[in-house]
């Protein structure tokens, strides 16, 4: 049985930072709509401080605000201290640009006025505001006029998303009067991307199923993952089906997910990881027994971690005794570690595995202060975390970067599952965030 979401809820109150952004993040990555799970983040805020706060703050983009919250993350951006913090006042403004916008508009001249809301998103929030006032048939329209201006565009900084899943969300509040629309684009084969202004349009549309939450666009969005649109449209696919997140869905993903191909099951590992519930957990034993690659044995084991089920712990346990854990490895070690200590269940190495990594962090540490005003090496000793090397095997010319991917090619490659964002845990193995450890360079 999955641990009482009251207690995961509880632990948002948790004496240890890491453990109160792992159970924040439980609800956040479902895009949970209770109320009150906001209201114990400003709670924890609260009781412990701003200091680690932006943690919590930024994961909380993703929670359903209510009036309250409104005005607590107001109060915080007049707050003069605010801007003490690191990322606390960006992580706060990001919060408001998140939440209903028929919750903002009463509020609309005191966020901008706030002495710390940050100046270069003004536009970004007012954009929203001005949807509200917009029709069904507007709002079609200008995202087709944006397609159809971007066709030509291969790139994702080519064109302005942002404004376009504003859009998006925008057209959500008809719900399903686009339904039928829906249908039509999700249901076409398109031979030829190359200009054509269904190559932002997929991946639009199929975020609008997501926020619609339109049950009937399940089947439409496995057959879109099943022959991989490359990586826009794929994370789209999976972001919708995790905010439709019904039992459909898993049963959709469980069907068709052990006799695909590798790109559909490691992006479906994700609605099984967030979409809550005992059906996840059953799917995800289920298909543990019939998968042979580590990496999907992994991000199965890992969602079962997610799902605060116990029978998770064994199977990450089988996974990582013997083994010398390289990056994947320790982040499965470290996710089992925290699951234990918000759970308070226990296994035979847990002992041995947490004096390890404290072991490791302290000698991460250790380094980290060495090559304080060295960004060079610090970026080496991440890399050489990363790829499992010593520093003085990676190659010490400056790497190229890779080219940017047309949204028309493959998805990604296993290894392209491991490209690190900011709020990312830290390749060296520290526990930490990447910024907040070798990212600083």
């Amino acid at each position: 049985m999955r641990f009482p979401e009251d207690k995961i809820k509880e632990a948002i109150l948790h004496p240890d930072p890491e453990v109160r952004d792992r159970a924040t993040s439980y609800f956040a990555s479902s895009y949970s709509n209770d109320p009150s799970i906001m209201a114990q983040v400003i709670k924890s805020v609260e009781t412990y401080g701003g200091h680690d706060a932006y943690q919590l703050i930024g994961r909380s983009r993703n929670l359903r605000q209510t009036e309250e919250s409104i005005a607590w993350v107001i109060d915080q951006l007049n707050n003069e201290q605010s801007d003490k913090y690191e990322n606390y006042v960006y992580n706060l403004s990001m919060v408001l640009l998140a939440a209903d916008p028929a919750l903002l508009l009463p509020k609309k001249s005191e966020v901008l006025k706030a002495r710390h809301f940050v100046p270069q998103l003004h536009l970004a929030f007012i954009g929203p505001l001005g949807m509200l006032s917009w029709g069904e048939a507007y709002c079609w329209r200008r995202l087709e006029e944006l397609c159809e201006e971007g066709k030509d565009k291969q790139f994702t900084n080519q064109i302005n998303l942002g404004h376009a899943n504003r859009i998006v969300e925008a057209l959500a509040r008809f719900g399903k009067e686009s339904e039928e629309k829906v249908h039509a684009i999700l249901g076409q084969t398109v031979e030829d991307y190359s200009l054509s202004p269904m190559k932002w349009m997929e991946p639009l549309v199929a975020r609008l199923a997501g926020e619609a939450q339109l049950e009937s666009t399940v089947p439409l969005l496995i057959s879109k993952l099943l022959t991989d649109g490359g990586d826009v449209l794929n994370e789209e696919c999976t972001r919708a089906l995790t905010k439709i997140g019904t039992p459909a869905v898993l049963d959709a993903i469980a069907e068709a997910f052990p006799n695909a191909k590798f790109h559909f099951r490691l992006h479906a590992s994700e609605p099984l990881e967030r979409i809550h519930s005992d059906l996840a957990v059953e799917k995800c034993l289920y298909l543990l027994t019939r998968e042979d690659n580590l990496d999907i044995q992994t991000n199965l084991t890992h969602a079962l971690l997610s799902q605060f089920a116990p029978e998770g712990i064994e199977a990450a346990r089988r996974l990582l005794v013997g083994r010398e854990l390289d990056f994947d490895g320790r982040r499965l070690r470290n996710y089992l570690l925290e699951t234990c200590t918000l759970t308070g269940e226990r296994f035979t190495e847990y002992d041995e595995w947490l004096a390890t990594e404290k072991t490791e962090k302290e000698k991460h540490w250790k380094k980290v202060k060495e090559l304080e005003g060295d960004p060079t090496g610090m970026m080496l000793f991440a890399l050489e975390k990363l790829a499992g090397k010593k520093a003085v095997d990676v190659p010490k010319d400056k790497p190229a970067l890779p080219p940017m991917t047309p949204l028309t090619l493959p998805a990604r490659k296993p290894e392209a599952a491991r490209k690190i964002g900011r709020n990312d845990q830290c390749p060296c193995g520290s526990g930490k965030k990447f910024k907040k450890c070798c990212g600083r360079s």
